[in-house]
């Protein structure tokens, strides 16, 4: 609440897509940290501090969490080292990306102006 005062950006919320309501990759991921929960008690706690966190945005700012609001306890509780989640979080998303370029490409259209495709060029899909 005292960073929300501020006004300062709350990271794992607001998702461009699932503005009014919870990512439903987010709501598994959730699931994963409460079945974890019982027999892990770092995954209890941050099950806790997240779900306290999430139903203050929504009071607060009427937002959501996005998926990797709850991917990180997760891999917390597991035990990822956390300079590894940049890199699983890019992992994760690279078929996505990918397809963006080739599409992109293909019709000779940009669809989404933040992406800058630095690559080489002339690849055949």
């Amino acid at each position: 609440r005292e960073r929300l005062a501020r006004k300062e950006r709350i990271m794992g919320f607001g998702h461009r897509v699932y503005m009014r309501r919870m990512d439903p990759r987010a709501a598994l991921m959730k699931e994963v940290l409460r079945e974890m929960a019982p027999g892990n008690p770092r995954a209890a706690r941050y099950l806790e501090v997240a779900e306290r966190g999430e139903r203050v945005m929504r009071e607060e700012k009427g937002l959501y969490p996005n998926l990797d609001y709850y991917a990180a306890p997760v891999l917390y509780a597991l035990g990822v080292p956390v300079p590894l989640y940049t890199p699983i979080f890019l992992a994760a998303r690279t078929a996505g990306l990918v397809a963006h370029v080739v599409e992109q490409h293909a019709h000779n259209r940009l669809f989404r102006p933040r992406v800058l495709y630095k690559g080489p060029r002339g690849l055949k899909a």
